[in-house]
């Protein structure tokens, strides 16, 4: 299905050129401007582009794999070896198409990166502690809020996890509620609170997240917090938070016009995207409400930690087949006796709707929400971890036939939620000892389909450029190190993460897609052996699918994340800025 999605963007690309001509008459006469030839308006820069394009066509050509060339072992060897020699071939082909449109099509401004600093970064703490503070105690808060305006039916909500083509995919039935969850934790030190918090949504650009923080600083600042760390749950199946998931014809006919004019005339109008603008503004409002519920409950108490294994109810679908196979339960018992908080980590997509429905559901987690509510009396928050390519498998709860979609995600999410309460799995007390660090690193955007979204308008990621002309862009997010305890990590990576990258095992040589290795250490060699890594995931952004970069396939190798992953540099660029993240911390 993503294949065909993707031969469908590729000629929206083109169509798209083509309907840019009629678009612009429209906002000229609009605006009073005088007419445009779009031609005359192309920057003198693209004299000078040869090089900038002829490196990137060698770059390209690399697909091609010449430099791999080795003697097959077997037949099926040389058909495997000739079926990617022939996908690259048709990449070089389409790649240099498509970096040929999005060099002309008309663009939104994107940041320099030379220049562009985000004025919402929350860099950590300043001191690193081996050990607890003395007389240090967990300090924890929850807060939670619903984010829907009951509005969502009123035909002007999409629905995010797939694109709506050729009609709008708008919401036509709400199942549960979508909600923000987050919380607040101290460990007493006097170096300062961290926020975590997560929405039910497709994504949540770091645009979004500064937007969110902007109008915390206040607050942020009169309560000592260091730390605002905002995810998803990436649902397919919720109102989409942002922005791909809108009327693609819509923003075809309409963004490309809107661009020229606001760059020629200094006009203001505001791109098409997915997004409900008085939804947004609602999410906005209550995650800061619920973020200041979270810090103004906070409470002392004990943090456990356990873990349970939930491997039979997990499906990886893509090579090399890593996989975290437990859900991370981290249990904060108030001192007073009071309600219990659960924070919950699971490698597992919430796709059990599917991705092209067009029925609001909260997924598995809403209803471990339910049970866990009712028979524990405890709140709770889920974040997911490395879940590139994981999803459910429910054969192991031999439903019976004919149940709907929405009854089989109630059964699973009943049974994770019942294998917390019921694991007898030891748990341990966590020291009160929090250590927190982030970073900011760059993206590079080499999937061509993706830069056109960007200059299109359709996602609200910061993409900076590297040259005048936006050829060259990149992603603009953050990374980040968080300690619990003495001896777990979490590292908070802003995409979906291929587990392999995290805990090892990526494939290497000949293996491998592109035939070479993966140079670089897993995350969890980086912390060391003496610390248990964790990954919460989609964390301050959502840059797309991480993978290794030699397992970047072709469009036609029947994989799915390529065609919403920024490209084949994403996991070196990852793993290169948490190596260089640790690095500082200097523990």
């Amino acid at each position: 299905m993503k294949k065909i999605i993707s031969l469908i963007l590729s000629v929206v690309m083109i169509f798209t050129i083509g309907s840019v001509g009629f678009s612009v008459d429209a906002f000229a006469e609009e605006t009073s401007a005088p007419e445009i030839n779009i031609t005359d308006q192309i920057p003198e820069e693209v004299m000078e582009i040869a090089p900038i394009f002829a490196g990137s066509l060698m770059q390209t050509l690399g697909y091609l794999n010449f430099s791999n060339f080795r003697l097959p072992t077997s037949t099926d060897d040389f058909v495997d070896m000739l079926l990617k020699f022939l996908y690259g071939i048709v990449d070089v082909l389409i790649d240099v198409i498509l970096k040929t449109i999005n060099l002309v099509v008309p663009s939104v401004d994107f940041a320099d990166k030379d220049t562009y600093v985000n004025d919402q970064f929350y860099p950590g703490m300043d001191e690193y502690l081996a050990q607890p503070a003395n007389d240090a105690v967990w300090s924890i808060g929850y807060g939670s809020g619903s984010i829907q305006t009951g509005d969502e039916l009123d035909g002007k909500h999409y629905v995010g996890g797939s694109l709506s083509f050729p009609s709008a995919k708008t919401a036509t039935a709400v199942y549960d509620d979508q909600r923000v969850r987050c919380v607040a934790l101290d460990d007493g030190s006097g170096r300062g609170k961290i926020v975590i918090a997560v929405v039910d949504g497709f994504g949540l650009s770091n645009t979004d997240v500064a937007g969110i923080r902007a109008q915390l600083a206040d607050f942020a600042q009169a309560n000592d917090i260091v730390g605002i760390n905002i995810s998803v749950l990436h649902q397919h199946s919720c109102i989409d938070t942002f922005g791909m998931n809108g009327d693609l014809l819509k923003m075809v006919f309409t963004n490309p016009a809107a661009n020229i004019a606001n760059r020629l005339f200094g006009a203001d109008f505001e791109l098409l995207d997915g997004r409900n603008k008085a939804f947004m503004e609602n999410l906005y409002n209550v995650t800061e409400d619920a973020i200041k519920t979270a810090v103004n409950t906070m409470e002392e108490g004990k943090l456990y930690y356990s873990t349970t294994d939930v491997e039979d109810l997990i499906r990886e679908k893509r090579d090399p087949y890593v996989v975290d196979a437990d859900l991370h339960k981290f249990r904060f018992v108030p001192a007073d006796g009071g309600r219990e908080t659960w924070i919950v980590n699971s490698p597992i997509h919430c796709v059990g709707n599917g991705a092209a429905g067009t029925e609001v559901t909260g997924d598995y987690p809403y209803y471990m929400e339910q049970v866990i509510n009712e028979r524990e009396d405890a709140n709770l928050m889920v974040v997911l971890g490395a879940e590139l390519a994981i999803s459910s498998d429910y054969s192991p709860l031999e439903l019976p036939e004919g149940l709907t979609s929405i009854e089989g995600i109630n059964a699973y999410g009943t049974e994770l939620a019942t294998r917390l309460i019921e694991d007898a799995s030891e748990e341990v007390e966590v020291a009160p000892l929090l250590n927190f660090k982030m970073g900011q690193y760059s993206v590079p955007v080499t999937n061509q389909i993706l830069l056109f979204a960007g200059k299109l308008g359709a996602i609200s990621n910061t993409v900076v450029s590297t040259d005048d002309l936006d050829f060259n862009a990149e992603i603009y997010t953050e990374i980040g190190y968080l300690e619990l305890g003495t001896d777990l990590v979490i590292a908070l990576v802003p995409g979906e993460l291929e587990a392999a990258i995290a805990y090892g095992g990526c494939l290497q040589g000949a293996d491998s897609w592109t035939g070479k290795d993966f140079d670089y250490p897993s995350m969890q060699e980086v912390v060391g052996s003496d610390k248990k890594l964790i990954v919460f995931g989609l964390m301050n952004d959502q840059v797309g699918y991480i993978l290794p970069d030699n397992e970047f396939k072709s469009l036609l190798a029947g994989e799915n994340e390529e065609i919403v992953a920024s490209g084949n540099k994403a996991g070196s660029a990852t793993i290169t800025a948490f190596m260089e993240l640790v690095e500082s911390i200097g523990r």
